[in-house]
């Protein structure tokens, strides 16, 4: 895990150097402080596999889209959408699966590469209600945080962002307060 963390942080920081170059040469190119396209959408994904805090082997895949639109050259509005998949394997009910899935309208404050970023995300989940039967709940949270834009061409951009959730609090059906984020905008 490490490793892993290591080599990440190092991809980041030679990407971020390069793209403080090609910032630069944008600038002095670009006459304009306005956008030129007022939409903008991108995402991303992942997949894994571990173990539950119980000991039962998972692994799982997500969907992450996002549609935003530039109200102006600093201040962007837009939506996140949230689908991931979860299959466990050898429980004592046998293998099972389920899926939960979202929606996070976003505000964000962009100062060229740095942006700030709040979400409200809400995410549909099952759940085992009083009666010990299984139901879809909503949970909530409210996300703030920071991100920076890695510019990849003309039109589009690696961004990464960290955000906590104000709204956390134990127990919780998150793990962690904090929320990191790398995705691609086009």
């Amino acid at each position: 895990m490490k490793r892993l963390m290591l080599f990440i942080s190092a991809v980041l920081i030679s990407v971020g150097t390069f793209a403080q170059f090609n910032l630069a040469n944008r600038k002095q190119s670009n006459q304009s402080n306005q956008p030129q396209n007022k939409f903008y959408f991108g995402g991303g994904g992942g997949f894994g596999s571990g173990t539950d805090p119980f000991g039962y082997r998972y692994n799982y895949y997500s969907l992450l889209p996002i549609a935003g639109y530039r109200i102006n050259a600093q201040y962007s509005v837009g939506a996140s959408f949230t689908y991931q998949r979860y299959n466990y394997v050898n429980t004592p009910v046998g293998n099972y699966s389920y899926t939960q899935y979202g929606f996070g309208p976003f505000v964000r404050y962009s100062i060229n590469p740095v942006f700030l970023q709040a979400e409200y995300d809400v995410i549909s989940a099952p759940a085992y209600d009083n009666n010990n039967e299984l139901v879809r709940s909503n949970y909530s949270r409210f996300l703030v945080g920071l991100g920076y834009a890695i510019p990849m061409g003309k039109r589009s951009a690696v961004n990464a962002l960290a955000m906590y959730d104000l709204l956390y609090k134990t127990p919780s059906v998150f793990l962690s307060p904090i929320v990191l984020r790398v995705y691609f905008t086009f």
